[in-house]
């Protein structure tokens, strides 16, 4: 499945309960935990719309970046650019915060989306990524809604956290935090998907890992090589093997 083609699937799914629900907690994680992360440039890959505003974040350069439809024009609300996550067309070292909102599941080649963003990001920039979690309940039910309901909107790869960690670390991040939320199941209807159910407070209380999604927070390190000393160190001449002699008597 191309890139284009979930975007615009899960772009569909922002207009069912599920979906509101889904993208609401994330919103609120986002206000709570990283509204006030410091930076000039914001940039956002993903979901755009009513429900992903990022009014709550103090960058003055905020932009989004959607990928191009191969089935034809496609109207983004919120969009400030269309480009492919493969080939983003920002020189590297520029964006200080980078939001990736479900746009590692959904692509063709997950680690090539999440180094193209890094590579945009500066030294000591912040990541967040949103991923749907295949342990949670959306996770555990996608083979059987691809199935049997043909859903396009389950056919997202199964990116654990523990495969998203070992990129991160080729990549020279470090995880600073890691959060999760929406634990109601993935059903059509109002009383499944009450944010402010007990079975809601007591899942966020103790922090279950179970969720319908994961949000996890890095910041980018550069690792620097050691430099050459201004020092210079002249090795001493050996003198040859026998020069002196000790007289034994």
């Amino acid at each position: 499945m191309s890139f284009d083609s979930g975007a615009m699937h899960l772009q569909n799914w922002t207009g069912k309960q599920f979906g509101r629900y889904l993208l609401d907690a994330e919103r609120q994680l986002l206000e709570r935990d990283c509204a006030d992360l410091a930076g000039y440039r914001l940039m956002h890959l993903g979901l755009a719309g009513a429900h992903c505003a990022l009014e709550s974040f103090n960058q003055l350069h905020q932009f989004y970046i959607r990928p191009p439809a191969s089935s034809g024009p496609v109207n983004f609300e919120c969009s400030s650019a269309v480009a492919a996550y493969e080939e983003l067309p920002l020189p590297s070292d520029v964006v200080d915060v980078a939001i990736v909102q479900h746009a590692l599941e959904y692509s063709v080649s997950p680690q090539s989306v999440l180094a193209e963003t890094l590579r945009v990001l500066a030294p000591g920039g912040h990541l967040i990524l949103c991923v749907l979690n295949p342990w949670g309940p959306a996770g555990l039910v996608k083979l059987p809604m691809r199935l049997l309901a043909r859903r396009p909107e389950y056919e997202f790869y199964s990116l654990r956290k523990g495969r998203v960690y070992d990129w991160l670390s080729l990549l020279n991040c470090q995880v600073i935090d890691v959060y999760n939320g929406a634990y109601n199941l993935p059903f059509e209807r109002p009383n499944w998907l009450r944010s402010d159910s007990v079975w809601e407070r007591i899942c966020e209380k103790i922090g279950f890992p179970l969720g319908n999604f994961y949000m996890i927070h890095a910041v980018k390190r550069v690792v620097g090589g050691i430099g050459n000393s201004t020092r210079s160190w002249r090795p001493v001449a050996a003198e040859p093997y026998g020069s002196k002699r000790t007289n034994i008597s």
